[in-house]
């Protein structure tokens, strides 16, 4: 039972109404009203605020999908004490929902977030299948139980091969990932995960390896250690035998290593065909080639001079230089740099463009030799409310700088050219 939040005259529909049913079903949350809301003739239970009840016939044939904005749902909270969580090591400060664990399986299901399966009842996994909610995004990090456990930080993890199973045999499609910790879960437990899961084919369709991410607050947390450069070498290497075993039994690679692991070793970025169809490039694999492949701007000679300075995490910086200086070529009167920020908010462990703060990038430009006429900030920093980590939004730093401040996209095209068409 949702609360409506957008008005639709026509059809006698008010914020602050109750949207009960449709068709005689209950609606619960969002995922109830998507799946029962595509029938094409519908009747539509309301309560208005006084508690009266109105009932309306609409027809989607005839007038298209419905449309009605409803209230966030209540996200399913995570109550596993993971030793590597990132939330359990964020500073003070920041906005509230980043230190919101959430394990949502239909968060899972509509925005690629993932989850453990360690909340699941027995109704969300029938719910699941009745709906078939697929593709499904699940963190493994180990399929041995009782290290998964440790990992999890808890003693009631339910056996996670026989749930992957049954979601698997009831046609819902699933991705997964590895968090590696150096010394926990890499080594012997890495390959026995990766052959674990290959066992699950085609019904998982990936796993993603991703390292683990340590920020300088880890006080009263369990030891990690940071995944270095030898590591990053040992784990590619482990990744392509893999992938070539896979490809050639399978026809996919199947595994795929977080970009961060080609960037921190200097390795050749691979093709597009090697990420296949970018099953987890929302995880940061293949976000760098993405980028690579869009267009290129076309020759042209802006009216006017105009410099930009492009923010970015200091690890991804060489390989931008690399890809800007092949894409930006031939624009007359424009000029570039790039400006790495160091992030003083996490530690300068931490070192992707997407866990920069607001205040982290002014320091830098302020301390910057020039700021140029425009400041492009990457496309991952800021979530949907469009504010950093520490709550600054772009605003925030026009006010400070007298600047101008864009957001890009994984598309050097796309970043460029809208601002570039105002002085041509």
């Amino acid at each position: 039972m949702k609360t409506i939040v957008k008005d639709i005259p026509e059809m006698s529909i008010q914020s602050g109404d109750k949207l009960l049913a449709i068709n005689g079903h209950e609606i619960n949350d969002l995922i109830d009203y998507k799946y029962y809301s595509a029938d094409d003739n519908l009747l539509i239970l309301i309560e208005k605020p006084d508690g009266s009840q109105i009932e309306i016939e609409y027809d989607t044939y005839d007038n298209g999908t419905l449309e009605i904005e409803l209230e966030a749902d209540r996200i399913k909270r995570c109550t596993n004490k993971c030793i590597f969580c990132f939330i359990h090591q964020l500073p003070k400060g920041l906005r509230k929902s980043l230190y919101v664990k959430d394990e949502d399986y239909r968060a899972s299901f509509t925005h690629g977030n993932y989850i453990t399966l360690t909340n699941l009842s027995e109704s969300d996994f029938e719910r699941i299948i009745e709906m078939r909610l697929s593709p499904l995004y699940i963190s493994v990090h180990t399929t041995d139980e009782y290290l998964r456990k440790y990992m999890l930080g808890t003693k009631n993890a339910p056996l996670l091969m026989p749930q992957l199973q049954r979601l698997i045999d009831s046609c819902i499609e699933i991705h997964t990932q590895i968090v590696v910790c150096p010394d926990v879960n890499d080594g012997e437990h890495l390959e026995k995960t990766i052959h674990d899961l290959s066992k699950l084919f085609p019904g998982l369709k990936s796993v993603a390896i991703v390292p683990v991410g340590l920020t300088v607050h880890r006080e009263k947390l369990p030891k990690l250690r940071k995944v270095i450069k030898k590591d990053a070498e040992r784990i590619l290497k482990l990744c392509q035998k893999y992938q070539a075993r896979y490809l050639r039994k399978l026809g996919t690679r199947f595994i795929f290593p977080a970009d961060e692991f080609l960037l921190m070793t200097g390795s050749e970025i691979p093709p597009r065909k090697y990420y296949e169809d970018f099953p987890q490039i929302e995880n940061g694999v293949g976000m760098i080639r993405q980028l690579m492949s869009s267009r290129r701007l076309p020759k042209l000679k802006l009216k006017q001079k105009l410099r930009a300075s492009l923010i970015t995490g200091t690890l991804a910086s060489g390989i931008l230089e690399k890809v800007l200086n092949n894409k930006l070529t031939g624009i007359g009167n424009f000029t570039w740099n790039i400006i790495p920020v160091k992030n003083n908010l996490m530690g300068n462990s931490v070192t992707v463009s997407g866990l920069l703060g607001g205040k982290d990038i002014y320091r830098s430009l302020k301390k910057a030799d020039w700021l140029g006429d425009v400041i492009f900030l990457p496309p991952n920093c800021l979530n949907d409310d469009n504010l950093f980590l520490d709550d600054w939004s772009p605003s925030d730093l026009e006010k400070k700088l007298k600047k101008p401040v864009v957001s890009g996209c994984y598309s050097v095209y796309n970043t460029f050219m809208p601002v570039l068409r105002r002085y041509i």
